[in-house]
């Protein structure tokens, strides 16, 4: 299976630094984790031969904010999380990329601000043909069979992978943009080198433990270049973009993001297969035409898809 090779973390250049403008965002209080999204419009979605299968951006990132929002619901205090999104030219070996913008609040700070782009020039190399948009992200209908993938550990069995494969029509020699989308948010939780919570608690590569009092404390992973380097190729949040798959988010996944943003109770039951998320919490859904987000040079250490 090829894999394109993604590192660095950069910017879409051409968006100009301007005054954002979002829908009104309820003042009511919340429990757990809220990501409202900000679409931003240009460049809009490339079509066909690069991006097939008639899906949008803005239903993928949807499905795929609420995904992440059904796992850290409760247990963890209020975390609230704006993510700008879009496409733009970035890294030359890249598929999508993440950055913090800022992070907020104290005990623990979590980043409440971050930028999500997919590239409108990923690297392809054959037999890979470009990006899957699923048009019902919200079901699994386009790939044939589903497995998960569990270790035993000292503190029990760890689920490390869920995994659609047998890809059909244009989901076939593809880059599922919904597991890209999942991939990019799992950083924007935390799992970001330029977030304090990171820094604070792994200042470099190496083994990371869960600690109490989140679920299997003891539980161990390898980290290296920003990614999870030890599970071979099931967790979510590994290096490389799988192609022809679909990655859903494992306790393996979870476990880190939680202890990295400090949230206590995350769920870790199995995912509904029909809708990759419950609806708690619909993610805002604004759009703009500009973005707070600013051009920034490439680093070969943050290694993003």
């Amino acid at each position: 299976m090829n894999r394109g090779t993604l590192r660095a973390r950069g910017l879409l250049a051409g968006i100009a630094v301007a005054g954002l403008t979002t829908l009104g965002v309820s003042q009511t209080a919340f429990a757990g984790l809220q990501i409202d999204l900000v679409y931003i419009e240009t460049p809009s979605q490339p079509g066909p031969p690069l991006v097939e299968g008639a899906g949008q951006l803005r239903d993928i990132m949807r499905v795929a904010a609420e995904s992440w929002e059904r796992i850290f619901k409760r247990g963890g205090g209020n975390w609230k999380l704006t993510i700008e999104y879009g496409w733009g030219r970035i890294g030359p070996q890249l598929f999508a990329q993440e950055y913090k913008v800022s992070e907020g609040g104290n005990n623990p700070a979590r980043i409440n601000h971050s930028c999500i782009l997919f590239n409108t020039h990923p690297p392809l190399e054959k037999p890979l043909l470009g990006f899957f948009a699923d048009p019902t992200p919200w079901e699994n209908s386009e790939f044939r069979e589903y497995a998960t993938q569990s270790i035993p550990t000292d503190v029990g069995w760890v689920n490390i992978g869920r995994t659609f494969a047998g890809p059909t029509g244009h989901a076939i020699d593809r880059i599922d943009m919904l597991q890209v989308a999942l991939h990019e948010i799992g950083h924007a939780l935390g799992f970001d080198d330029e977030y304090s919570g990171l820094r604070n608690q792994f200042p470099g590569s190496g083994q990371f433990s869960i600690k109490a009092p989140r679920p299997y404390a003891g539980f161990t992973v390898f980290i290296g270049a920003g990614h999870i380097a030890d599970l071979l190729d099931f967790p979510l949040m590994i290096y490389s973009a799988p192609m022809g798959t679909r990655q859903l988010i494992s306790v393996a996944d979870t476990l880190v993001i939680s202890q990295f943003s400090l949230f206590d109770r995350p769920d870790l039951s199995e995912p509904s297969l029909d809708f990759n998320g419950d609806g708690q919490g619909i993610p805002t859904r604004s759009v703009s035409t500009s973005s707070t987000c600013v051009v920034r040079p490439p680093n070969p250490n943050d290694g993003q898809w």
